[in-house]
């Protein structure tokens, strides 16, 4: 039996497939999880017209939680350990985000299956900390993660149309 932070992972893992699926990217995993990468995002070829680089490519640190509670500022407060947080913020070749499932407090709420849906309930957000100060902290960084940022289809072909194109992003 899988544990409760394993299920977690799995159902992130299957939402962002589910969305990048709907893109027509692929979602591949590292065998090996040492760089905070626990999923990559390909396109093939050329994705847009603006597009100046062929098969762009996103690196993700996948992360779950039933404590998203937004502040009064429109983010939602992660604590990420300094591992992370460093490998997220550090100049890489590929671009790097951290995407995180909000899931509902009772584990039996997480999935939803009627025979003409499957739904995962809550939902994915996005933060790109490339570039963020060193923390001070000596276990973990909180990190504010806005909720405008939700991890649709749409938004995911903007972040590869922008990997393309060498942005930020």
């Amino acid at each position: 039996m899988l544990t409760r932070n394993q299920i977690e992972a799995e159902l992130s893992l299957a939402y962002l497939q589910a969305i990048a699926a709907a893109e027509t990217f692929a979602v591949d995993v590292p065998h090996i999880d040492s760089d905070s990468v626990d999923a990559i995002i390909s396109g093939k070829g050329k994705i847009d017209v603006t597009s100046l680089r062929y098969s762009p490519r996103i690196e993700v640190q996948l992360k779950a939680t039933i404590n998203a509670q937004p502040n009064g500022q429109g983010n939602i407060p992660f604590d990420l350990t300094i591992k992370n947080y460093d490998d997220l913020r550090a100049n890489t070749i590929l671009p790097r985000l951290l995407i995180l499932l909000t899931l509902p407090p009772q584990q039996v709420d997480w999935l939803l299956h009627h025979p003409d849906k499957l739904i995962i309930r809550d939902c994915c957000y996005y933060l790109n900390l490339k570039g963020q100060p060193a923390s001070v902290n000596g276990g973990h960084q909180r990190v504010y993660i806005p909720t405008v940022n939700i991890l649709t289809p749409s938004a995911l072909r903007n972040l590869m149309i922008k990997a393309s194109k060498l942005e930020d992003l």
